[in-house]
């Protein structure tokens, strides 16, 4: 039972620091306004549409209140289409997810981590190396893998993504005469989420598996200088 215990205490561990690791960086982004208020700029969206910066501003802001704080739907001066609309609600629930997701796997980790820092409960290690340690390369193989594949075929790897988050559905290809937001919303930008969400989650986990392995080697260092110690003072 003990076993079974310690074992449960261990996943529910890592799966939260997992969670919380992914789940972070992208409500960041979700929440962040100025990171598509710098990228207008950026990306002489002003060109791209015809609309001025305010107008633009307002109409992300719009967009992203339906879909945040589930106000009425609206897209600021852009008009839409029904399937564009239908999209954005989709979205809006993978928002949501992640948006409750990010505080609960961060008391279920906090909470962890603090029973275990005082020895309440046990969580399984190996040769002194934390769960997390193992638990971090879960996130770094799996983006890994998304992001050689994207390199290999970008376009193969954004309809992958999107059959794997709206499966059975089409509505994410738009078409600008009907929904023509999608200039607002240019693919350089999404890239540029892609890239500081991984960047976020791999600076944490490289951070972890460093602190591991530094761990690690100091623990090794004491264990063998005490060794040493004890040989030198005839003990065995």
């Amino acid at each position: 039972m003990k076993k079974l215990i310690k074992s449960l205490n261990t996943l529910v561990y890592a799966l939260s620091f997992i969670v919380l690791v992914i789940s972070v960086p992208i409500a960041i982004v979700l929440l962040w306004r100025g990171f598509y208020y710098w990228h207008i700029d950026l990306l002489d969206i002003t060109s791209l549409t015809g609309y001025t910066k305010d107008e633009l501003i307002m109409s992300f802001n719009e967009l992203m209140d339906s879909l945040i704080f589930y106000k009425p739907f609206g897209e600021g001066v852009f008009k839409y289409s029904e399937s564009g609309m239908n999209h954005f609600l989709d979205c809006r629930i993978l928002f949501t997810i992640d948006l409750i997701a990010a505080p609960i796997s961060l008391v279920i980790f906090a909470l962890h981590a603090f029973l275990i820092k005082f020895n309440f409960i046990k969580v399984y290690q190996v040769k002194n190396l934390s769960v997390l340690f193992f638990a971090s390369f879960v996130p770094i193989i799996a983006f890994g893998a998304l992001a050689i594949f994207a390199l290999i075929d970008v376009d193969a790897a954004y309809a992958f993504f999107h059959a794997v988050l709206f499966p059975g559905k089409d509505n994410w290809l738009f078409n600008g005469n009907t929904d023509p937001i999608i200039y607002a919303l240019p693919e350089q930008f999404f890239l540029d989420c892609g890239i500081f969400i991984f960047g976020l989650i791999l600076i944490v986990l490289i951070g972890v598996i460093i602190f591991n392995i530094i761990r690690l080697v100091k623990y090794s260092s004491v264990r063998i200088y005490n060794k040493y110690d004890l040989l030198k003072r005839g003990v065995k």
